[in-house]
């Protein structure tokens, strides 16, 4: 999966792909332009959307809860939304 530089997924992460364990059989055909492609598949299917104008709003299509314990990106994925939590409470 290849991260859009210019996104919150990516200033998560620090990286610009990631190998990911996308089980659906859906897709995003269209997103409203309030959100914006963060990552996307090789075959160009959308993987993650951002909320650019907001402070944390980060969608992902695939289950980082599946293998936070032994990916560091997925965990970083977490931590960060707990941060988020953190900071607006």
């Amino acid at each position: 999966m290849h991260i859009a530089t210019d996104t919150l997924l990516y200033r998560i992460l620090q990286a610009d792909s990631l190998r990911i364990n996308s089980y659906h059989h859906q897709g995003i055909k269209n997103i409203p332009e309030q959100l914006l492609p963060a990552a996307t598949a090789e075959d160009g299917l959308i993987e993650a959307v951002v909320m650019p104008n907001k402070k944390f709003i980060l969608a992902v299509r695939w289950h980082p809860e599946f293998n936070y314990k032994f990916d560091d990106n997925n965990f970083k994925l977490f931590l960060e939304f707990v941060r988020a939590c953190k900071s607006n409470s």
